[in-house]
């Protein structure tokens, strides 16, 4: 379970008490968990953030969950779609079987019944991670080591600048938020904008090329479109 710590998930559900419960749990698992009340907002935040699991319930207001799920995969065919609802209805399961989703579950949810539907997510999603993720031929990022490698060495990184670096690289096609950086890579600590550029000031030094891009007022992301 310690793979979880590395995923994001969105929890859609329209019950403030069920919603509330879960989330306690879901909270101790992932890296990061976006809460919605009903389809619109779920879909706002699926947009925002991009999150690798989304567990959703059928029956809400706005847009049910079957809705959400089509709109997601009109341009999204990979994201882990988990769909949780109080009645097995055969309509529903025929949709949600064309939707290419991860799960059906019937509620209550419980640690019996969500626990493998997220343990198979993260499987899956562990099986399609790039080993290596190249920012150049000479200039990588491996999952196996969790380092950073030039011309097959090692580099030597500060445990803020290798996570700050990792972060950028395993959401290479967004950009991550100040928030997001201060929770991975400050971890308990606060996080002030000046210790940040301060650090990204000597990461960019030690790296072959500057494909740290900072995106005014929100954050930053990786830049592999040029060498700087």
């Amino acid at each position: 379970m310690e793979k979880f710590k590395e995923y994001t998930i969105l929890y859609v559900e329209d019950d403030e008490g069920v919603r509330t419960v879960n989330s306690r749990f879901l909270t101790r698992m992932f890296y990061k968990l976006y809460e919605a009340e009903n389809g619109e907002e779920g879909f706002e935040l699926y947009k925002k953030h991009q999150p690798d699991i989304i567990l959703t319930d059928i029956n809400m207001p706005k847009l049910n969950g079957i809705e959400l799920a089509k709109k997601i995969r009109q341009t999204d065919k990979t994201t882990k779609i988990i769909i949780s609802t109080a009645f097995s209805d055969k309509d529903y399961l025929l949709e949600a079987i064309e939707l290419n989703l991860e799960k059906y579950i019937i509620k209550p949810l419980t640690s019996r019944n969500l626990l493998p539907a997220l343990t198979k997510a993260i499987e899956t999603l562990e099986k399609t991670k790039e080993k290596k993720i190249y920012l150049d031929e000479n200039f990588y990022f491996d999952n196996t080591t969790s380092l950073f490698y030039v011309d097959e060495k090692a580099l030597d990184l500060t445990k803020k600048e290798l996570l700050f670096l990792k972060l950028l690289v395993t959401n290479k096609n967004r950009v991550v938020n100040y928030e997001e950086i201060e929770q991975y890579v400050w971890e308990d600590e606060p996080m002030s904008l000046n210790s940040l550029r301060t650090s990204i000031g000597f990461l960019r030094k030690k790296i072959p090329f500057n494909c740290i891009k900072n995106i005014s007022n929100m954050g930053y992301k990786l830049n592999l479109e040029k060498k700087l």
